[in-house]
């Protein structure tokens, strides 16, 4: 079976990220014997030194490219090359160089902007399924039409928490708006990217009639639409139904993750650390409240310890029983997590959870907003959606998972939930019933 895995992302050859979302799902295709390639937009800028590792936990409605808190995309090792039979006409022929390795193979298409909505290219390369990562955008439309156009088994990743519009929730919408617009102008002066949130925030909600028109149509034009929540999924098929579409094409599919790495390890004995990844420069993972958390927890229990791993971390710790770390690989990583007893969150909102699954799996008990992991029932219920991410609450959250001193009892039956292999697996029933 042939599948091409496409997102809107513009990256250079050494930006590949098989560690995670598309890519990783490229790479269990293959591993299971189908022809699977990555399709992505090869960027013209030129590459940066190599010699960090990097990568990203990604925020809502961005692209997913890395992993771990890093900045994006990643850069790991040596630049890999692809052989010409796997680049498109329209990037063969430009003038870009791509760089030179020993990896010869990448299952990768570089394509134009062009290509992807052209009928004629996806019918050219005549995919039985295709999954697009496009975030059910309604300007992608053109691309979807396209590649129904060479076959009616489209599926596309919503890598959404469900709060898609105001009729999801009013309240609850109105701070996703105004905390997603207020990540993307963190950077500029504090007042006037304030003001500039609560605008878009209020126009969001103004705009919800004509938002909910153009996704009525995307809705309608899908076959099948990915989840990554249980609790999503129901925000997500009730607006279906509000809007007349068929709530049924929406499934609960987690992201993978790579559960050869990140996985419990009896051999590696749990010590009292507290771990935390993110891409801390960001609004979205709200630094200052897990500083001040973990402040205030380490100076009432000093047998404790904390590892705050990621991009954009002060040069200097604030306490001296709280570590910076830089953006590690996924290896090193896991090692971290098999370590720590409590992963902490401190973010204000997440479509999944990526890190906080991973460390899931590695037996560390999760503290943080209320995130729901899985499909299973019993997997549901790991966090109560009465703790937010308000000082008080979280503080008492984690001192109460500290003090019962329980990570999670049988992370290996969480395990096969993000195996990247299960969920291929389950891809390709869609890709039967689609039939």
């Amino acid at each position: 079976m042939k599948i091409l895995l496409y997102t809107d992302l513009t990256i250079r050859p050494d930006q590949l990220f098989w560690h995670r979302d598309l890519g990783l799902l490229t790479q269990a295709f293959r591993d299971l014997g189908h022809e699977a390639y990555l399709v992505v937009h090869l960027a013209t800028e030129p590459s940066p030194p190599t010699a960090i590792s990097n990568e990203l936990d990604h925020t809502r409605e961005q692209p997913c490219v890395a992993q771990q808190g890093l900045p994006r995309p990643s850069v790991v090792g040596p630049l890999p090359t692809f052989a010409p039979s796997h680049i498109p006409t329209s990037a063969a022929s430009s003038k870009i160089k791509n760089p030179k390795s020993s990896i010869q193979d990448d299952p990768v298409f570089w394509v134009s902007q062009q290509d992807v909505r052209d009928p004629i290219w996806w019918q050219s390369q005549k995919p039985d399924l295709v999954i697009l990562g496009l975030w059910t955008r309604p300007k992608y439309d053109p691309i979807r039409r396209a590649a129904l156009s060479a076959t009616p088994r489209v599926i596309e990743r919503a890598d959404s928490d469900g709060m898609r519009t105001a009729s999801c929730g009013l309240l609850t919408y109105a701070k996703r708006r105004f905390d997603y617009f207020r990540d993307r102008t963190f950077r500029w002066p504090s007042p006037l990217s304030f003001l500039a949130s609560i605008f878009y925030s209020s126009t969001s909600i103004l705009a919800t009639p004509w938002i909910e028109y153009r996704l009525r149509k995307t809705l309608r034009l899908l076959p099948s639409i990915l989840v990554e929540t249980p609790r999503a999924t129901a925000l997500w098929k009730s607006l279906a139904t509000r809007l007349g579409a068929d709530p049924e094409k929406i499934h609960c599919v987690p992201h993978p993750i790579q559960t050869d790495i990140f996985k419990f390890d009896p051999s590696i004995p749990k010590k009292n650390q507290i771990i935390s990844v993110g891409r801390w420069d960001s609004y979205q993972k709200n630094l200052p409240l897990l500083l001040k958390t973990l402040r205030t927890f380490l100076d009432k229990n000093p047998s404790w310890t904390s590892l705050v791993i990621g991009s954009g971390l002060p040069a200097k710790s604030p306490h001296p029983q709280i570590t910076f770390l830089p953006p590690t690989d996924p290896t090193q990583l896991a090692r971290h997590m098999q370590k720590s007893k409590i992963f902490l969150s401190s973010s204000r909102y997440e479509s999944f959870g990526l890190a906080s699954a991973e460390a899931l799996v590695c037996a560390c008990a999760v503290v943080g907003i209320p995130i729901f992991f899985g499909q299973s029932n019993n997997l549901s219920a790991l966090e109560s959606p009465s703790f937010g991410s308000t000082f008080t609450l979280l503080i008492g959250k984690l001192q109460h998972v500290a003090d019962a001193n329980t990570p999670s009892k049988s992370p290996m039956t969480i395990l096969p939930e993000f195996s990247p292999q299960k969920i291929v697996l389950h891809l390709i029933e869609l890709f039967t019933s689609n039939g």
